[in-house]
């Protein structure tokens, strides 16, 4: 993230590097370098609350339409990824008769439900400009992953959480942990939903670490409170990164719905597994 933050509005001075092109839009500073653009709320103090919000909303629909061009390659990925997720769902449901008395399934199959709605928004996020925010959508569905795949391997907790009991993440974890060393149940897969929520755990809790995103790393505590970067933002660098993130979620909950939901003809592997080789592709190349 040492990228993330290229300027900063300090104690109401605007300090941007003399080699940036900057623009004035709407009452607000617009830093272009290369392909970047930082919204910056200059007058977040000088105008009324109304017209803040007003050049936030304008921006972030001006976010939109740059990054669907910008990110167009990432996102027609994701969007495959996404496809492939709903087509296995639509699978699953037209087959409700056979699993709906199965308390498993049921539950497995409604956290995958509920985590596809937070992959649309967090699509949604990424083309306005909320990375950080992003993150935080993210870790909500790691919660989501993992105890469908809990539910899956365990009847006594799926029909906990279809009584209404609350199920702690801890104690996910735990359970989790456990079925990792018995034979047959994806250790690999364990391990690496396990290390995956341990990433947006250190990031998504509100703690100072957490305002690296926008604030930058230096004298972080010494700033942080003082500065303000409200709204979203755009980057390419940032955003493709961002996007990585949110196919290694989907092809998580894929991995969990191939599992629970095997398809015989093999067709639906192999398109998992090429949007999977193609995003490890992308890991390497960052």
């Amino acid at each position: 993230n040492r990228n993330y933050l290229l300027a900063l509005k300090v104690t109401g001075k605007l300090h941007i590097p003399s080699h940036c092109a900057i623009g004035i839009q709407n009452g607000y500073h617009k830093r272009i370098m290369e392909n970047e653009i930082w919204h910056l709320t200059d007058d977040f103090t000088k105008l009324p609350a109304r017209d803040v919000l007003n050049n936030i909303l304008g921006d972030d629909r001006r976010n939109f339409e740059r990054a669907e061009s910008e990110l167009s390659e990432d996102i027609k990925l994701l969007d495959d990824a996404i496809v492939l997720y709903m087509e296995a769902l639509q699978a699953a449901y037209s087959l409700i008769d056979k699993w709906k008395e199965n308390s498993c399934n049921r539950a497995g199959i409604a956290m995958l439900t509920s985590t596809l709605n937070y992959i649309l928004l967090a699509r949604h996020g990424i083309l306005l400009g909320y990375y950080p925010e992003v993150r935080d959508l993210l870790r909500s569905c790691y919660e989501r992953i993992s105890r469908c795949n809990l539910f899956f391997h365990s009847k006594k907790f799926a029909n906990r959480f279809l009584a209404g009991n609350k199920i702690k993440q801890q104690e996910v974890d735990e359970e989790l942990s456990r079925l990792e060393n018995e034979p047959g149940k994806q250790r690999e897969l364990l391990v690496g939903l396990r290390q995956y929520y341990g990433f947006f755990s250190d990031v998504a809790h509100p703690n100072l670490v957490a305002f690296k995103a926008r604030h930058g790393q230096k004298a972080l505590g010494e700033r942080v409170g003082l500065e303000y970067l409200i709204g979203g933002v755009i980057s390419t660098k940032l955003g493709h990164a961002t996007v990585i993130r949110i196919l290694q979620t989907v092809l998580s909950a894929l991995r969990i719905l191939g599992v629970m939901l095997p398809e015989q003809s093999g067709g639906w592997d192999r398109e998992y597994q090429q949007i999977s080789r193609i995003c490890d592709a992308m890991i390497d190349n960052l």
